[in-house]
């Protein structure tokens, strides 16, 4: 049973965003940025607390809707992680968190062979248990595969029996877990993020770099532009759930939410608002492009006008990184490879 969800239609990027107040945005951009990444990861951990309590109330009493309910709170939850996931400085390197948000890419299907082992075994399956194994089996792709794939969904293991239940469980058990801590030593990371002047840099190449994936990887390889020439939708993020245009929109989001603020303090302290200005354009550009788009890339890419709308897609998306590797990059004299848990 797929997830009735549409597109997600979120707000282009505006002075003030989700609320936060005109003071943390007119200090430094550095308290912008810190204030920002911690309410993403306040709404990572909010909305991986609601998929682990729909998905209990689920398993407990079994209906139609409560399976709708859980693969909609699965995406809002996966969605939380995209917007946050340009961040890959800081708390979220530790025990490789990351991976066990997402593991991905997964070319040799790794995900669905760990779900099939802990299925097809008679281990004790729980939070503890799934924490010691692969990362493969510990984040949002594994629990896509319990929701939406055929191989599931269309078999005697598909939701709600009682072993796939009690895996499924313990996935979002694991994922409220990691995000908790992950919210918590962010707010730790405070007063050395204030502190340290390089995490400017730090931040600012974070957000290079999610653009290149976003364009090299999440885009560029499902297309064919890269690696064999060939098209092809299993190299995308969720593909499983049909969503994979709706996560990498989530993505753009989050850097409109919770990186353009505090880029915007930071070019006007250097005398060039007007980059900052062009960076908002180019965003909201390829934010707005997702508008005549599916949710998932798989049927674009069956036609000669789908692969020219995603190659069109593509090149907004490449022109938003080059904004930041160009003229602002040259205006900051930004080194690329900066480490932040270097500075001091």
């Amino acid at each position: 049973m797929k997830a009735k969800t549409t597109l997600l239609r979120l707000p282009l990027v505006t002075a003030l965003t989700l609320g936060l107040s005109a003071q943390a945005l007119a200090e430094t951009p550095r308290a912008a940025w810190h204030a920002q990444i911690g309410h993403g990861y306040e709404q990572l951990a909010s909305n991986t607390a609601s998929f682990e309590q729909l998905t209990s109330e689920y398993c407990a009493e079994p209906t139609d809707a409560g399976l709708l309910a859980v693969q909609e709170q699965w995406l809002a939850a996966f969605s939380s992680w995209q917007a946050v996931r340009f961040v890959d400085f800081g708390p979220i390197e530790q025990n490789t968190r990351a991976w066990k948000f997402q593991f991905w890419p997964d070319p040799k299907n790794l995900t669905a062979a760990k779900a099939r082992y802990w299925l097809g075994g008679d281990k004790a399956i729980d939070v503890d248990a799934l924490s010691r194994d692969s990362v493969a089996i510990q984040g949002f792709p594994a629990a896509e595969y319990l929701l939406f794939d055929p191989q599931i969904t269309e078999g005697e293991r598909a939701l709600p029996a009682e072993r796939t239940c009690t895996l499924l469980t313990a996935i979002s058990g694991n994922l409220k877990h990691n995000a908790a801590g992950l919210n918590a030593d962010w707010g730790q990371l405070q007063s050395r993020y204030l502190e340290v002047a390089d995490y400017n840099n730090g931040t600012l190449t974070s957000a290079m770099h999610a653009l290149e994936i976003m364009a090299d990887w999440r885009l560029a390889a499902p297309l064919g532009v890269r690696g064999t020439g060939k098209p092809n939708p299993y190299l995308a993020d969720a593909w499983r759930s049909e969503q994979s245009l709706v996560t990498l929109r989530a993505s753009l989001q989050g850097l409109a939410d919770y990186f353009v603020p505090g880029l915007n303090l930071l070019m006007a302290e250097n005398d060039a608002p007007e980059l900052a200005e062009q960076f908002s354009s180019q965003l909201n550009k390829t934010l707005a492009h997702f508008d005549s788009l599916p949710t998932d890339i798989t049927p674009l890419l069956e036609t000669e006008e789908g692969i020219a709308s995603l190659t069109a897609l593509l090149e907004d998306v490449r022109a938003t990184g080059a904004v930041l590797t160009g003229p602002i990059a040259s205006k900051l004299a930004i080194v690329r490879g900066f480490n932040s848990s270097d500075g001091d």
